[in-house]
């Protein structure tokens, strides 16, 4: 059992805003952080999926596992668009208590809804956290290699919305604060995530 680092109901009344949506019709499952939170189109831009986004402040995957029975387990979802990564090293969570949580709530949602598939997003890089670049390599080079083990799971990567082939930040992807992407970085973003919805929705 990982010990929270963090309080646990600190983000409640997003939580109580996501909780207002249970009821509605939904195949398409967003749960993440912050990426997801501003992402306030997702719910248009993915509609012929039947999404509800689920994405709440700057949360870590302890939060997401802790509150999956009252905030996501009751959508029944068909498919799960995951994102966390960013605040778990801010929050003095170490890579391999990330992994267990990713794997920890992944499993939850496979044991209620078997036939559930899961597509997981690469944590991305940012200017703003660069000195988190280690940390989210490893996840995300982890998050891959579960993706080609685990049936179930689909990885979208990121890093080349991040930076480009020299290796330098394409800040006209991100928002002002230099950690969150903006429109440009969403746009991409989207497209790659509806091609991953058409092949596991089949």
């Amino acid at each position: 059992m990982i010990e929270h680092k963090i309080d646990m109901y600190r983000y409640e009344p997003e939580l109580q805003s996501i909780i207002a949506k249970q009821g509605k019709e939904c195949k398409v499952l967003f749960y993440g952080s912050s990426t997801f939170g501003i992402w306030k189109a997702i719910e248009e831009e993915f509609k012929a999926y039947k999404a509800i986004n689920a994405g709440f402040g700057g949360s870590t995957s302890d939060e997401a596992l802790f509150h999956y029975e009252r905030v996501a387990e009751p959508f029944a979802p068909e498919v799960v668009v995951w994102y966390y990564g960013d605040n778990e090293p801010v929050c003095s969570y170490t890579v391999e208590e990330s992994k267990e949580l990713f794997l920890a709530t992944w499993e939850r949602f496979r044991a209620d809804f078997p036939q559930v598939k899961i597509i997981t997003i690469a944590t991305k890089t940012s200017f703003a956290r660069d000195e988190y670049k280690d940390f989210v390599k490893e996840l995300n080079a982890w998050q891959k290699e579960m993706a080609a083990k685990l049936p179930y799971l689909t990885y979208i990567e990121t890093a080349d919305i991040c930076k480009d082939e020299k290796g330098e930040y394409i800040f006209d992807h991100y928002l002002e604060d230099k950690l969150h992407f903006g429109p440009n970085g969403y746009k991409i973003l989207a497209v790659r995530l509806k091609e991953a919805l058409d092949k596991v929705c089949k």
